[in-house]
C-alpha cells in the first residue's frame, strides 16, 4: 500500500512559510487538546493566519495532523538513521533501532498516540491512518538496512527483503510496545534475546554444517 505523505518538502520558500508555521500551531494544539479538542480555528489563530490560508495548504483538520504526524516522524527518523549509521554490522545495527525506537516513543506521547490509538489525543480513523504512516516509514528503514546486510554479508542473500523488513516490523513492535506500557515481565535484553533466537539466526547467513561450532554463532541482534 502507498501512503500519501502530505508534509512536502517540495513546496517552494514563499509558500512553505505559512504552511510551517501552521503545522507547528497545529502540533502544539494536538499535543496539548488532542485532535477533537483542536479546531482549524485554534490553528489558524496561532499561526496567525486565515482559514483561506489554512485550506490552501490542507483540504481538512485530519490532513493537517496527518502532516504533523509526518514531522513528528522526520525526528524520529534522523534519530533513527543515526543509529542505523552506527558501527557494527545490520544485525547489530537493528538492535540499536530497537533501543532508540523504544526510547523515542517512550517520551513522544503523541507519536505514541498516533501508532497505537486509545489514547487522548487522537483515536478513530484519523489514529488509523497516522498508524499507517509511521508503519510504513519504519518498515521502509528496516528494509533498507536488511538490504545493506545482504550486500554485506551478515543477512542471508536469498530473503524476500519486503516481506522480511513487514515481519520483523510486526513482530518487533509488539515488544515495543509491550516495554512501552510497562506490561512485559521481563526485561527488554532479554525481550530481544528471545527475539533473536526465535528469529534473528535465520536471517544470517547458513553455515555449512560443522564450518563454525553452535556456540560461536553470531547472535543477530548483536550479542555474542
Amino acid at each position: 500500500m502507498v501512503v500519501e505523505r502530505w508534509y512536502d518538502a517540495s513546496v517552494s520558500a514563499p509558500a512553505q512559510a505559512p504552511r510551517a508555521r501552521l503545522i507547528k500551531a497545529a502540533e502544539d494544539h494536538f499535543r496539548r487538546f488532542g485532535y477533537k479538542g483542536t479546531t482549524v480555528d485554534d490553528i489558524t489563530g496561532e499561526a496567525a493566519t486565515g482559514k483561506g490560508s489554512f485550506y490552501l495548504h490542507f483540504d481538512s483538520k485530519e490532513q493537517a495532523y496527518l502532516a504533523v504526524v509526518e514531522a513528528s516522524m522526520e525526528r524520529f527518523l534522523e534519530r533513527a538513521a543515526e543509529a542505523l549509521r552506527g558501527e557494527g554490522t545490520a544485525p547489530e545495527r537493528l538492535r540499536a533501532l530497537v533501543s532508540v525506537t523504544v526510547e523515542h516513543y517512550g517520551d513522544d506521547e503523541f507519536l505514541r498516540s498516533s501508532m497505537f490509538g486509545g489514547g487522548k489525543l487522537v483515536d478513530g480513523e484519523v489514529a488509523r491512518r497516522a498508524a499507517e504512516i509511521q508503519r510504513g516509514r519504519i518498515r521502509g528503514l528496516l528494509g533498507e538496512t536488511l538490504a545493506g546486510g545482504q550486500s554485506e554479508g551478515t543477512i542471508r542473500a536469498e530473503l524476500d527483503v519486503d516481506a522480511t523488513a513487514a515481519i520483523l516490523f510486526e513482530v518487533g513492535w509488539a515488544v515495543v510496545r509491550t516495554e512501552l506500557e510497562g506490561a512485559s515481565q521481563i526485561s527488554l535484553g532479554a525481550a530481544l534475546d528471545a527475539l533473536n533466537d526465535m528469529i534473528g539466526l535465520g536471517l544470517q547467513p547458513r553455515e555449512t554444517p560443522g564450518d563454525v561450532k553452535p556456540a560461536s554463532r553470531r547472535r543477530f541482534l548483536g550479542r555474542a
